[in-house]
């Protein structure tokens, strides 16, 4: 049995706004549309960090970044926007009575990574003196630290997040680092054509760019099938080594070029809707891919944009075509889907969005799938700086990012180290994730290459 992980907390500080921020800030209505969620991941390291001087690259890295230490506000005309009266981020730092590999072993059984996080509750954010970015060290016993950080989803999406860490780590090693772009007004297309954004005589579509407006009975429904549900589903690591995820590609690639993400994502797809074991062939499932918008934001410092620029794509197909198609096919149907989107795509999405927070629907409108209906949620993470989180010469060992309790969420992170491999964090029905301990399954898992032993435990890399 595992041992019970006890803490001390050595102490907490709150790192105030710098001189920067003075004026309310104001969110935009994609930025709303997400505030509920967080970016959240823990940094492992084998050496101990030293707190106090990660405490003073961070103030100085917030000088650049203050809507961090700001506090959530609702306005009176339905919109969001940041004050800075008494707030800042929460840096804290604890010890804990296990060594580093007894947590390494245990992480998603026996420990979470919630465990080494301070908790953000997204549902008290617009109370006095939350803050929106908390920043955790943990010592373990004989050594090692563990790091762990959680923003606000309204703030940021994985891109900004992993950016922000990024530019953390270069101004505390003393590199120079190209400053953030926060301008929200970039994304509201002030002064275009509303007539791109296609209203009928009954008003506003229901969905428009992976968003739908929940009837207020949808809504009930969904957290009702959420709080009935959240404690049956757990997080399985599954592990692809970068021959395999090649493999992947290669099969995928057979009915013409798609990217490593469609592979992936088709090949994960297919596998979770087998794993439903559905008997009705002709039903839908729906996939939704986050995609990165930056590209399209009319601004030569639109890589550096600090907030959300996203747009989800949502792919359809039935579950006979997942079944019983091959993986070129469903590859190929992302491919295409991922390249309508362009820049009129995500202003029809914002000026929708823009229009549901004028009538105040917000809290009605959800991203436009069901995972409690099957449907999956794949968001790749792997092409990010998520590994650059090094402090006076000391890289992460293994990163890890908290289980959510949606069922069918799936989150493709690199493998530590240089191996090129990917691990896909897989959220999923206790009843679906006991399966992947049959033979038969990790064989259709890993059935294009040989599944090491990594792959099959699930466990951190060293």
């Amino acid at each position: 049995m595992a041992e019970t992980l006890t803490y001390r907390t050595i102490s907490r500080t709150t790192i105030p706004a710098g001189t920067a921020a003075s004026a309310n800030f104001s969110l935009n209505p994609l930025d709303h549309a997400v505030w509920g969620g967080l970016a959240e991941v823990v940094y492992f390291y084998h050496c101990t960090l030293d707190p106090m001087r990660l405490q003073q690259s961070l103030r100085r890295t917030l000088q650049d970044f203050p809507v961090l230490c700001g506090q959530l506000r609702s306005e009176p005309d339905g919109t969001l926007s940041i004050g800075y009266p008494h707030s800042g981020v929460l840096f804290t730092v604890r010890e804990v009575n296990l060594p580093i590999s007894k947590v390494k072993s245990g992480l998603h059984e026996a420990y979470s990574v919630h465990d080494f996080i301070e908790k953000i509750n997204p549902l008290l954010l617009k109370r006095q003196n939350r803050p929106l970015a908390t920043f955790r060290i943990t010592h373990m016993k004989g050594g090692g630290s563990a790091l762990g950080i959680s923003i606000s989803h309204a703030l940021a999406d994985g891109y900004s997040f992993y950016y922000f860490i990024k530019r953390w780590s270069q101004i505390h090693n003393g590199l120079t680092a190209e400053p953030p772009l926060h301008d929200r007004s970039l994304l509201a297309f002030t002064g275009e054509a509303a007539s791109s954004l296609p209203i009928s005589a009954a008003g506003l579509p229901r969905t428009c760019g992976g968003f739908r407006l929940l009837t207020a009975w949808q809504l009930f429904r969904l957290i009702s099938r959420f709080l009935v549900q959240q404690r049956s589903v757990v997080c399985r690591i599954l592990r692809f080594s970068s021959s395999q995820v090649m493999a992947i590609k290669s099969a995928a690639g057979r009915q013409g070029p798609v990217s490593l993400n469609d592979a992936l994502t088709a090949h994960l797809w297919q596998f979770c809707t087998r794993l439903q074991n559905s008997s009705s062939h002709s039903a839908p499932r729906k996939l939704l891919i986050p995609a990165n918008m930056r590209p399209t934001i009319d601004h030569p410092l639109s890589r550096n944009y600090f907030g959300n620029a996203i747009s989800n794509v949502v792919v359809v197909c039935s579950i006979g075509e997942l079944t019983g198609g091959n993986i070129a096919s469903i590859a190929n149907t992302c491919r295409q889907r991922v390249e309508a989107l362009d820049r009129e795509y995500f202003k029809e999405q914002m000026l929708w969005l823009h229009e549901q927070e004028k009538n105040k629907n917000m809290l009605r409108v959800q991203a436009d799938v069901n995972p409690f209906a099957g449907d999956c949620f794949i968001t790749s993470l792997f092409r990010m700086p998520v590994y650059a989180a090094c402090f006076d010469g000391h890289m992460p060992a293994w990163a890890g990012i908290p289980a959510v309790t949606i069922p069918w969420v799936l989150f493709l992170m690199p493998a530590p180290g240089e191996s090129g491999g990917i691990d896909v964090y897989a959220n999923l029905p206790r009843s679906a994730a006991d399966k992947l301990k049959l033979d038969a399954w990790q064989a259709e898992l890993y059935k294009y290459g040989e599944a090491d032993d990594a792959a099959l435990t699930g466990e951190p890399g060293d």
